[in-house]
This record gives C-alpha cells, sequence and structure tokens, in this order.
C-alpha cells in the first residue's frame, strides 16, 4: 500500500470540478476509486465545509 495524491477532474455544464484528496491504495487505479468514494462521502456532507480559497482572472 502507499499513498497518493490524486487529483480527479468533472467537466461540468458550467465550469470544471477538481477534486483532490490523498489516499492510500495498492494501485493507482485502486487510489482513483478511494478518491471517488471519499468524495462521495464528504459531499453528502456540503453543510459542514464551504471553499476556503480561490483564484480568479480577469478575461
Amino acid at each position: 500500500m502507499s499513498a497518493y495524491k490524486v487529483t480527479l477532474k468533472s467537466e461540468l455544464k458550467h465550469g470544471t470540478f477538481y477534486w483532490v484528496s490523498t489516499v492510500t491504495a495498492a494501485s493507482e487505479e485502486e487510489a482513483a476509486t478511494a478518491a471517488e468514494h471519499l468524495f462521495l462521502e464528504q459531499i453528502s456532507k456540503s453543510n459542514e465545509w464551504d471553499f476556503s480559497d480561490y483564484d480568479a482572472e480577469k478575461l
């Protein structure tokens, strides 16, 4: 088992969402799956979190 920093990316209708997490897994594929499960667990508790940082660029 190794620690992995996993970045998941989803193209949405109004933008792109990135989820970055650290998980322990036996392979990169298992790490991605573990990160997906962790995301689903966290998103179901959306009242417990908010965005703490941002980057805005004038176009």
